[in-house]
C-alpha cells in the first residue's frame, strides 16, 4: 500500500506528520518553501527574539497538548492596549515547529509544489510541477485555500469551486525594540483599520534588559509602502521620545485568512470537509480556526482520521 502523502509543511502538515510518524504510518510531506513552518519562525537579532509569524496568543487556549509534543508549557505575559490576557512562547513560536519536526522520520520533500490531484485504480495520483507522477494511499491536504482550489479541480470540483476566491487579509508584521524610558506610558495606537492587533513583552528572555517588543500588524503589503516607511509612521503614531533601537518587518501572503472571522465559518466547513473523498483529509487555520492551538490540534485529528481508515 502506498504511503499517505501530506501536503503542506505547515504547523498543521508538521502535526499531521508527528502524529502519523506516532502511530507508525508509512508518509511524505510536501513543502514548496525551503524551510518548513510556513509563517512561523523565531530568531535572535540584536538581543531581541523576534517573531516573523505569530507573536501572542490568549492564555485561554488549550495548550494541554504540549507534553505530548515534547515541550513543556513555558510562556511568559504579553500584553496589548485591550488589557486581554495574552502569552507568549518564552523561547519564540519556532518552539513549536522544532518541537513538531524533531521526531520526524518520514520523506521531506522541500521546494516542489503540487499541480493537481487525481484518483485512479484506488489510489491517488499526484502531478509535481516538475512533471513527476506520484501515487498515494492516502492524502492529508495542508495548504492555503488558494492553492487547495487548485489541486482539487479534479480529484473534488464541488469542493474546488466552493474555494474559488477564498480571502485573505493581508498582514506585514512590523516588530519594534525600543528603550522603556523612551516610551512615556504603554504601547498605544489610535484606533485605525489599517492596523490588524499589536501586542508587546517586556521579559528579559526576549529584550535586553530595560527594554520593549512590540509587534505590530499592518494591512498594507510590502508592495505599497517599504518596510521602513511603516516603521517611521508608526513610531510617529507611537509618540516616542526617541526611534527604535530594533525593528525588522516580516510579509507571509496567506497571514489571515477571512472566514475563521465569519459566524458562519463553522457551517462552511462542514459542508466542505463532507465533499472530501474518502482517505483525503483537509486541515489547516483556513478550514479550522486561526488559533496556533487549533491548528496543531487540526493535523494530529487529520492524521488519526487517516490512520482510522488506513
Amino acid at each position: 500500500m502506498r504511503d499517505v502523502v501530506i501536503i503542506g509543511g505547515g504547523l498543521t502538515g508538521l502535526a499531521a506528520a508527528f502524529e502519523l510518524e506516532r502511530l507508525k504510518i508509512p508518509y511524505r510531506l510536501i513543502e514548496v518553501k525551503r524551510r518548513l513552518g510556513g509563517s512561523i519562525h523565531s530568531e535572535r537579532r540584536d538581543g531581541f527574539l523576534v517573531d516573523s509569524g505569530p507573536f501572542t496568543f490568549h492564555q485561554d487556549d488549550d495548550w494541554s497538548f504540549l507534553p505530548d509534543i515534547g515541550l513543556e508549557p513555558d510562556f511568559i505575559p504579553a500584553y496589548d492596549s485591550h488589557d486581554r490576557a495574552l502569552t507568549a512562547f518564552r523561547g519564540g513560536t519556532q518552539a513549536l515547529i522544532d518541537a513538531l519536526t524533531k521526531p520526524i522520520g518520514g520523506t521531506l520533500i522541500h521546494r516542489m509544489a503540487v499541480s493537481s490531484l487525481g484518483e485512479s485504480a484506488g489510489q491517488f495520483t499526484l502531478c509535481l510541477e516538475n512533471g513527476l507522477i506520484w501515487n498515494a494511499g492516502a492524502l492529508i491536504v495542508a495548504a492555503p485555500a488558494r492553492h487547495t482550489e487548485r489541486m482539487f479541480r479534479t480529484l473534488a470540483p464541488e469542493l474546488a469551486l466552493k474555494l474559488l476566491d477564498y480571502p485573505y487579509d493581508t498582514i506585514t508584521r512590523i516588530n519594534l525594540g525600543y528603550r522603556e524610558d523612551d516610551l512615556t506610558s504603554d504601547p498605544s495606537f489610535p484606533w485605525d483599520m489599517a492596523m490588524a492587533f499589536y501586542s508587546w513583552v517586556d521579559d528579559e528572555s526576549r529584550v535586553p534588559p530595560g527594554h520593549v517588543l512590540l509587534q505590530v500588524g499592518v494591512r498594507i503589503p510590502p508592495h505599497f509602502a517599504h518596510p521602513e516607511r511603516l516603521v517611521d509612521h508608526l513610531h510617529e503614531r507611537l509618540g516616542a521620545t526617541a526611534p527604535p533601537v530594533f525593528s525588522h518587518s516580516a510579509y507571509w501572503e496567506d497571514a489571515d485568512p477571512l472566514p475563521p472571522h465569519f459566524p458562519e465559518f463553522s457551517d462552511q466547513m462542514r459542508e466542505l470537509q463532507a465533499l472530501l473523498p474518502e482517505k483525503v483529509a483537509l486541515a489547516g487555520s483556513d478550514y479550522d480556526g486561526l488559533s496556533l492551538a487549533e491548528r496543531i490540534r487540526a493535523g494530529q485529528q487529520a492524521a488519526r482520521r487517516i490512520a482510522a481508515r488506513w
